[in-house]
């Protein structure tokens, strides 16, 4: 504009504002690398009176710890311990007896691109367990499954607004993140008693084994509190005629307070896993006590979301063009959880040479997964159970185990993908004697499924101004193809959106015409 005086006329410059953008910063949780492996524990422990007689193990049990997880460059050195049990029969003897062993664990994970202060996430199982004598020694053979993941914590700078233009169109999105944002790890020790009834004559324990259940996990004043169960079953030696063991079940109760910061807590999870059961018969003017012991191990992993409103793609209308820089980032769009319990059948054959079932005293069962794939938006987890059954033989008191491996496949609510962290656990087995030969069994499982959803989205990173807008004036009239939007025409011919759509009046219909007046 200009000021007009009687002595003087004075011309001011138009003010205009400069580009202007402003970032944020969004941390997103990048998966560097993942690998499985299985690795071959061996333990092993002396057998006492153990001379010519022939040993036959019965049973075999493994617990499976991991307790370090150290990330260097481009490996993970993973460190552990397996306690190792067994129920063997020696010679001629009715009875049984029951040995322990323990060995480390030692496993080194090539993932490439890992490096020192990375996150890792470890899911370690025992597959299975094979017992064997040799020259005086009871030999444990462990197939331990290592699943090691290797995460990375990256900040990442995204334009989340832009002003200063004439004319200025833009698109935004809201663009999530979810991160692992912290582990803890904890110890509990859960001790029981149980009053076994005279009749039993229990004699000494001869094998644990369990099942845990987390019945909660709520933030609590210092971190996170977890309650649940662990149901518990021994194998007793008893002095019954006719049957050596009795198989007592029974539960037994945790409250753990793990800590964790208070604002992390609402968004954490954990998994318990027993480390060791131990129990012991102890006898009272007639009367038998089981007392036990359960060492348990408590993961808690807590999660973060992150959101901002990223800008998407901007065009302006009027003076110069401008130029988006943009990039590809892989972000974590959620995470989903499902727990599904399964029942599942089957039926052990003996071998041929077996003798025939008369009583069935105790039921171990092992899962194995093999393979997931989905099918109409549900996923399918298939795998191996091995199935040991300790039974009594009809007209024998020299007690006998059958083995099989029995197929099984369970449907999970949402599709799985190959980072899902899938646990498969048993709540309870049973078989019972269909004929002489052959057992049915009923298997109750518990799967646990963690799938993290992953995307590479694009994002802008920068907004400069580039050659001036070149504009002529007319009128085009064009037809929309198939999946064209308004903005994609707005942006092609420097026009407003809602230029394009009359205000919103009408939605664009391929084949239709749209008239644009430029």
């Amino acid at each position: 504009f200009s000021l007009v005086t009687g002595v003087q006329t004075c011309a001011l410059p138009i003010l205009k504002m400069a580009l202007e953008t402003k970032r944020q910063t969004l941390e997103v949780e990048t998966l560097i690398g993942a690998q499985y492996s299985q690795v071959l524990v061996r333990a092993e422990t002396l057998v006492p009176g153990a001379g010519r007689e022939a040993i036959e193990p019965l049973l075999a049990e493994a617990n499976l710890t991991v307790s370090g997880a150290d990330v260097q460059t481009d490996r993970v050195v993973l460190d552990g311990s397996a306690f190792c049990q067994a129920v063997y029969r020696q010679g001629e003897e009715t009875t049984l007896r029951a040995l322990t062993a323990q060995a480390t664990l030692s496993h080194v994970a090539e993932i490439a691109g890992a490096a020192p202060g990375m996150l890792s996430r470890v899911l370690a199982q025992v597959e299975h367990v094979e017992a064997k004598y040799e020259n005086g020694h009871m030999v444990f053979l462990v197939t331990c499954g290592l699943r090691v993941q290797v995460l990375e914590l990256k900040k990442e700078e995204i334009v989340d607004s832009i002003s200063g233009v004439d004319g200025l169109q833009t698109v935004y999105e809201d663009l999530c993140s979810f991160k692992l944002a912290a582990d803890a790890d904890a110890e509990t020790l859960v001790k029981g008693e149980i009053d076994l009834p005279a009749a039993l004559d229990a004699r000494t324990s001869l094998m644990d084994w369990g099942a845990v259940s987390v019945e909660s996990a709520e933030p609590d004043l210092g971190g996170l509190r977890v309650r649940g169960k662990v149901m518990v079953e021994t194998l007793i030696s008893s002095g019954v005629t006719g049957r050596p063991a009795a198989l007592v079940k029974y539960p037994l109760e945790f409250d753990r307070l793990v800590e964790l910061p208070e604002w992390l807590a609402k968004d954490a999870f954990a998994w318990v896993s027993i480390r060791r059961l131990q129990s012991q018969v102890e006898q009272s003017e007639g009367d038998a006590l089981l007392k036990v012991e359960a060492e348990l191990q408590i993961a808690v992993q807590a999660n973060a979301k992150d959101c901002v409103g990223a800008l998407r793609d901007v065009y302006t209308t009027e003076g110069r063009a401008l130029i988006a820089e943009r990039a590809q980032i892989e972000v974590c769009t959620g995470i989903d959880r499902t727990h599904v319990t399964e029942s599942v059948r089957g039926t052990v054959l003996l071998g041929e040479n077996a003798p025939g079932v008369g009583t069935v005293v105790a039921v171990r069962v092992r899962p194995e997964l093999g393979q997931w794939q989905n099918e109409n938006g549900r996923g399918r987890i298939e795998g191996v159970l091995e199935a040991t059954v300790l039974y009594m033989p009809g007209g024998s008191d020299f007690p006998a185990a059958a083995r099989a491996e029995l197929p099984f496949s369970v449907e999970t609510p949402g599709e799985l993908n190959d980072e899902s962290w899938i646990t498969v656990e048993v709540v309870s087995a049973e078989a019972n004697a269909l004929m002489s030969d052959r057992l049915e069994m009923k298997t109750l499982l518990n799967i646990g499924c963690e799938t993290r959803r992953r995307s590479r989205e694009t994002v802008v990173r920068s907004v400069e101004e580039g050659e001036p807008l070149r504009r002529r004036a007319g009128i085009v009239l064009l037809w929309p193809e198939e999946g064209e939007t308004a903005w994609e025409i707005g942006k092609r011919y420097a026009m407003a959106v809602d230029d394009v759509t009359g205000g919103g009046a009408r939605a664009l219909q391929p084949g239709q015409p749209v008239l644009l007046k430029l």
